[in-house]
């Protein structure tokens, strides 16, 4: 008599586990893709050469612009004066 609600239930609880696979999945390459992110900033900020402040006025010299430097070298942007985040306190 109630076959259909065993299966459904069955099959639901097979989803619920499936799902909670996937939810662990999806958190461990989401960390995975934050480390990259993390190791590809740091290793050019030491191919260009450049120390956490200059790379902070390389990054507000690009908010400003809108997209990365193309007719200036990351030593020009780095070196450049007056170049400030306005958004900090």
């Amino acid at each position: 008599m109630f076959e259909r609600l065993d299966r459904y239930k069955a099959e639901l609880a097979k989803a619920r586990e499936k799902k909670a696979e996937i939810d662990a999945r999806v958190r461990a390459l989401e960390k995975k893709c934050q480390e990259e992110e993390k190791t590809a900033v740091h290793d050019m900020m030491k191919a260009a050469d450049i120390t956490p402040e200059e790379l902070q006025k390389l990054i507000t010299y690009t908010r400003i612009q809108g997209n990365m430097p193309g007719d200036k070298s990351v030593g020009e942007i780095v070196n450049e004066e007056g170049i400030t985040d306005e958004t900090e306190d």
